[in-house]
């Protein structure tokens, strides 16, 4: 991205043009070239134009580059800059290769070419298929290359449509960006392997979730380790990922509240001579008094090869050339000390037409009431010239958040498969996103490697559909959401009061609703609950390492059904809604048979039918949960745990954790408490067969 130069006024050009060079590669360049060969692709389209524009002898002011963007959307950055620039008169002529690299949508054509440009006093030219928006013969030809190109997009979009549809179908991987911890194997894009550091990542978010910890406890820690976010360890690794939520957390003017930003700066040679020995100063200051004090710096991303890093403690230090007795160098990531005065990145040479960036990490520190600190660059360099061609851009750091830690627990991808076709857009031209059904989804298994254990994977899944609720310090208590009331089916949670140990209580969670469809009201103290549980855990490993109860063990079938219960349950549920929604239908076309016959008036008729549609919602929506209810019960089924895989781990426990409880426990039910007896029963499903 090239900015137009910010000092050239027409006035001091006399009769000499202001033209802007606008570039972008075509999709048939993209499918025909490598990835080196596109980039040299954009620079033979600037010499060409270059070219051009010194026979016409006109004022070359600025250059814009869109690379990887479609010709059909409407929020290209550089172009939309560009036409900023239109707009406020600050061009006289917009040049491209060809009308397609402008836009190939004939309404874009027509808004700008034809319309806007002639209000605003812009020339509009392309080198290659002639097209001159001040000769009204080329108006036609304009117009038909417009829609010409728009009829390409629309059956190219029709095409890679199907063709990705026959790859999903096949369980090949065709998004543009892969999830945190995968990467596309360099051999076949459409097949994931394992990224390495990431996948480190993942496996402890799945760890810390599993062993009791909720979701805010793990991204604050995350954060806390300085750990990138998925969005900042994609842009470290050079990807070009575009987030939505770009445009609200960039290009700050100035910045007011605590938190991390990134600052990227740009610097590109648009001279027309090479330069040499090149300085960049970056300051940062409140009502022009230095401010770093108030930051946490670092360097976090530039070219070492081709740069070095410096600054300064002197308030009074000589900026070029540098007096080096008066400035320090430092390293990538080496946070820098509170009291400098001005930063300098230094570049040996700056080729015409290339270009050198770095990126800074700036933190402040707490929030400064009716403060704003504004970051500055200046540029200077052997060459007699003013250094004004470089832009630099303010954004917030993507930290990690609750929705990305949960995004990462529920998606199958860590198992090995691959679930595609949730989304779609409109059309080529209108990229609004829609959310299809669950069963339109594409979804195959085992297409690579899995980051996680599918019984851990199952096991979380079922912690999440509990909806965890966590305490004040981010912690649960070991049962959290594996006990249930084996009279009403509601969840046992906490109940008020503490005892001496501190453990509490728990009751079922019908007491909210005033004990109105439970007779369980006793509580059960937690601690009694964890002595019986863990007393139960040790008889069985002490039976286990027991070399008779072993070979009984071995010999024992672990295929038992222990979930048949349940899905018998969920399945009849499943079948009476079906026959209650079959008899709602039936009961509403008779309305409508008796608003047709005039037993009903039309106000009663919509009164009842919307009533019923109500219902008959809430119903299909009770059936799509139940029917992912039983699948989750299915798979956790299927994917039952050797008793031996978990046994072997421990000898003997003598406290129970929430890492423990998973790995033992499936669920609990708590029964009524018999007052003659002084009990109550209690059931514990485990997750091997027993």
């Amino acid at each position: 991205m090239i900015n137009c130069l910010k000092a050239v006024e027409k006035s001091n050009l006399g009769l000499m043009k202001r033209v802007v060079l606008y570039l972008r590669l075509s999709e048939e360049d993209k499918d025909k070239l490598t990835k080196e060969e596109l980039s040299e692709s954009i620079k033979n389209q600037e010499l060409m134009l270059r070219g051009y524009s010194e026979e016409q002898g006109w004022l070359v002011v600025g250059v814009y580059n869109d690379e990887d963007w479609s010709g059909a959307d409407k929020t290209r950055p550089d172009f939309n800059k560009m036409i900023k620039e239109c707009e406020n008169g600050n061009v006289d002529i917009v040049l491209c290769k060809t009308q397609a690299r402008f836009a190939r949508d004939s309404e874009l054509i027509e808004k700008y070419v034809h319309d806007k440009f002639h209000e605003w006093g812009v020339r509009f030219q392309t080198v290659v298929d002639k097209i001159d928006n001040e000769k009204r013969e080329t108006k036609k030809t304009s117009q038909i290359l417009g829609l010409t190109d728009e009829w390409y997009l629309e059956d190219t979009s029709i095409n890679i449509r199907e063709t990705f549809r026959a790859k999903r179908t096949k369980g090949q991987y065709t998004g543009s960006f892969v999830a945190y911890g995968y990467m596309k194997d360099p051999e076949n894009k459409n097949h994931l392997i394992i990224d390495p550091v990431a996948s480190l990542v993942v496996k402890r978010i799945y760890h810390d979730f599993l062993k009791g910890d909720g979701l805010a406890t793990i991204y604050k820690n995350l954060n806390r380790d300085n750990v990138l976010s998925p969005y900042e360890y994609k842009l470290m690794n050079g990807s070009n990922l575009k987030n939505p939520m770009l445009s609200a957390y960039s290009n700050f003017e100035y910045i007011e509240k605590a938190g991390t930003y990134k600052v990227d700066v740009n610097y590109v040679n648009n001279t027309g001579q090479v330069l040499h020995n090149i300085y960049s100063f970056n300051n940062i200051s409140k009502n022009g008094i230095n401010s770093f004090d108030k930051f946490r710096i670092k360097i976090s991303k530039f070219d070492s090869n081709k740069q070095k890093l410096y600054y300064t403690k002197k308030k009074n230090f000589q900026t070029y050339p540098l007096n080096m007795e008066e400035w320090n160098e430092f390293k990538i990531d080496e946070i820098l000390p509170s009291d400098i005065q001005c930063i300098a990145v230094f570049m040996d040479k700056l080729d015409r037409t290339h270009s050198i960036n770095y990126q800074l990490e700036i933190s402040l520190i707490e929030n400064c009431e009716h403060d704003k600190f504004y970051f500055s660059v200046t540029g200077a360099s052997d060459e007699p010239i003013i250094i004004n061609t470089y832009s630099y851009n303010i954004r917030k750091k993507f930290m990690w958040c609750q929705q990305t830690i949960k995004k990462i627990l529920t998606d199958e991808i860590y198992i090995g498969s691959v679930v595609q076709y949730k989304t779609t857009t409109v059309s080529y031209k209108n990229h609004t996103k829609i959310f299809n059904s669950e069963e339109d989804w594409i979804k195959k298994e085992n297409m690579h490697d899995s980051i996680i254990e599918k019984s851990d994977w199952l096991a979380v899944q079922q912690r999440c559909k509990r909806r965890m609720r966590v305490g004040q310090n981010g912690c649960t208590h070991p049962f959290q959401n594996k006990v249930f009331c084996a009279y009403c089916g509601n969840t046992f949670g906490k109940s008020g009061g503490t005892i001496t140990n501190g453990s509490g209580y728990i009751a079922c969670k019908d007491r909210r609703h005033n004990w109105g469809n439970c007779m369980n009201k006793r509580n059960m103290r937690l601690d009694v609950l964890e002595n019986l549980v863990l007393d139960k855990i040790n008889n069985m490993l002490d039976n286990y390492y027991d070399e008779e109860k072993l070979n009984e063990f071995k010999n024992k079938d672990l295929d038992k059904n222990i979930f048949g219960e349940k899905i018998n349950i969920l399945n009849k549920e499943y079948n009476d809604i079906e026959k209650e929604l079959e008899s709602k239908n039936s009961y509403l076309k008779k309305l409508y048979e008796d608003k047709l016959s005039g037993l009903l008036d039309n106000n009663e008729f919509l009164t009842l039918k919307n009533s019923f549609k109500d219902n008959s919602d809430k119903l299909e929506k009770r059936l799509i949960s139940i029917k992912k209810e039983i699948d989750l019960t299915i798979k956790k089924k299927n994917t039952l745990k050797n008793k031996s895989d978990i046994f072997k781990k421990y000898s003997h426990i003598d406290s129970l954790n929430s890492e423990i409880v998973n790995e033992f426990v499936d669920t609990i039910f708590i029964g009524l408490y018999n007052k003659e007896k002084n009990t109550r029963d209690i059931k514990i499903v485990w997750n091997f067969a027993d």
